[in-house]
């Protein structure tokens, strides 16, 4: 299924034209992805794919403020009968473009950031309890921008405190990376 989306991402970056020489300063950026929970954060949750959109807006020619949604159907490790959750993230941020301005047509252009945000887990199974969180996070990555269009690779860091759904646990911190593939539409 990624695959079709990978495929149909790059056909519609490669097929669209410049429609204007001017560039709008708000973008739109669907995505798709896969999340790897690392260190204590695997003991409890399973690699999940996940779906979402940003929207920036270029505040200078190297800065865009950028605030993202995304959507994971995760699968915990819990014994219990339904292990799925719905994890929700959302985050606002900073991000770093490195534009080359003699570029006329279209270009890669590198980028980094950070943020801060939040997740929610909203468990299936009723022994669990849901809990909402702070996170922030680091990314980095590449996007090829060419008139009103963009297509983006992203590898973001995800820092989070967790409540664990069982007992009572105090918040521990926990991480995850992110790997995410998207178009931009600028307007």
């Amino acid at each position: 299924m990624i695959r079709h989306w990978i495929s149909a991402t790059l056909v519609a970056c490669v097929a669209a034209s410049p429609l204007s020489a001017q560039r709008s300063d708000w973008e739109i950026r669907p995505f798709a992805g896969y999340a790897i929970p690392t260190g204590t954060h695997r003991d409890v949750f399973n690699n999940a794919v996940m779906s979402g959109a940003e929207a920036a807006v270029r505040l200078t020619r190297e800065f865009d403020l950028v605030g993202s949604f995304a959507w994971q159907p995760s699968r915990g490790k819990y014994n219990v009968n339904e292990r799925y959750a719905d994890v929700w993230v959302y985050n606002f941020g900073l991000e770093r473009a490195f534009r080359d301005e003699r570029l006329t047509g279209g270009g890669f252009v590198p980028f980094f950031g950070g943020g801060v945000g939040g997740r929610a887990y909203d468990f299936r199974s009723s022994a669990l309890n849901s809990s909402t969180c702070y996170s922030g996070y680091l990314n980095g990555g590449a996007s090829y921008e060419r008139g009103w269009s963009s297509t983006r690779v992203e590898l973001r860091d995800n820092l989070f405190c967790y409540k664990s759904p069982v007992g009572t646990l105090d918040e521990q911190t926990h991480n995850e990376v992110g790997i995410l593939v998207g178009l931009g539409f600028r307007f």
